[in-house]
């Protein structure tokens, strides 16, 4: 069966609000831009809007661009084959893709920077199915977590924005998670650097009884062996001009990431001022597929590499 894309332009903003799905599987006359000869042809499509959502002007322009970015994915992403094409220049512009080699999920994202020095981001989830290319928009719509973001599963329409620039696939028992790191320039106070998971879960609004939707969040995350309750996600606030190392590595299936703490005493508790201390964690696997964090004395994961985590 054929899934038309005719109604992704006319009920393009309910998707924003909403985490919409829309299913292609192949890319047909009545996309709402005009075919293109290659994938290569695509890419380039995405390359001419990519660099404005950083370059335009005034806000309303960079909102402008920032959506119409997000249709031009959605639109270029529908195609069967470009789940194996790399978009290696679209990589390198303003685009965080997350992917993995084994994965049938990638993610990408993208921010807009306002004059007041707020970050907004959006971005659209590819997902390889046995029916075809399922694919769902994302759109930050809260600068503030709820305050048990770290206890709940959040709903699609409440994905916490950000750059994602890598996703783990972890299979425990029968059900499929997706770990996923992000990096969110938040404000002009600080930035975050989040791990979260991705999942699918039935959709039961859907027509389509087979049709899936996205959830965020899930309780894979303990602080200690000692601890007797697992986190749905794992968040990092720090001072503005600080950076963090936070990155998987595949051979010790470890995730490495930067303590932080206060810069002085009367700073604990104000996320503001807090840097890395120069000390190291990971989140390593149990056997029952639950990530524990627990100190590392190896200090060498790439910290020389310009900028290591993003757009890698």
């Amino acid at each position: 069966m054929r899934y038309k894309l005719l109604s992704i332009h006319r009920v393009f903003t309910l998707m924003v609000a909403l985490g919409t799905c829309a299913f292609a599987q192949a890319q047909g006359a009545d996309s709402p831009v005009a075919p293109f000869t290659s994938l290569a042809d695509q890419e380039d499509s995405l390359l001419k809007v990519a660099p404005l959502v950083i370059s335009a002007s005034t806000d309303s322009a960079k909102f402008a661009v920032a959506v119409q970015l997000q249709q031009t994915l959605m639109d270029v992403l529908s195609n069967p084959a470009s789940f194996d094409h790399e978009f290696a220049n679209l990589r390198m512009s303003t685009v965080a893709i997350a992917s993995h080699p084994k994965s049938d999920v990638r993610l990408f994202t993208y921010n807009i920077i306002l004059k007041n020095g707020v970050f907004h981001h959006y971005g659209v989830i590819q997902h390889k199915t046995k029916a075809g290319i399922a694919l769902y928009t994302l759109h930050d719509t809260a600068q503030n977590l709820p305050k048990d973001a770290k206890e709940i599963t959040l709903e699609n329409s409440q994905w916490i924005g950000g750059l994602y620039y890598q996703i783990i696939p972890h299979k425990i028992k029968k059900k499929q998670y997706y770990v996923v790191m992000l990096f969110d320039g938040h404000n002009p106070n600080s930035n975050r650097s989040i791990i979260d998971v991705l999942s699918f879960e039935p959709n039961e609004e859907a027509a389509d009884p087979k049709a899936l939707k996205p959830v965020w969040g899930a309780p894979l995350f303990r602080d200690g062996l000692e601890d007797p309750s697992e986190d749905h996600r794992v968040i990092f606030e720090y001072h503005k001009s600080s950076r963090i190392l936070m990155r998987y590595e595949e051979e010790q299936k470890t995730i490495v990431f930067d303590e932080i703490g206060p810069a002085f005493p009367a700073a604990d508790g104000n996320v503001y001022y807090y840097i890395p201390t120069g000390d190291y964690s990971g989140y390593k696997p149990s056997k029952r597929g639950i990530f524990t964090r627990e100190p590392l004395e190896a200090t060498d994961f790439g910290q020389g590499i310009p900028n290591p985590t993003i757009f890698r």
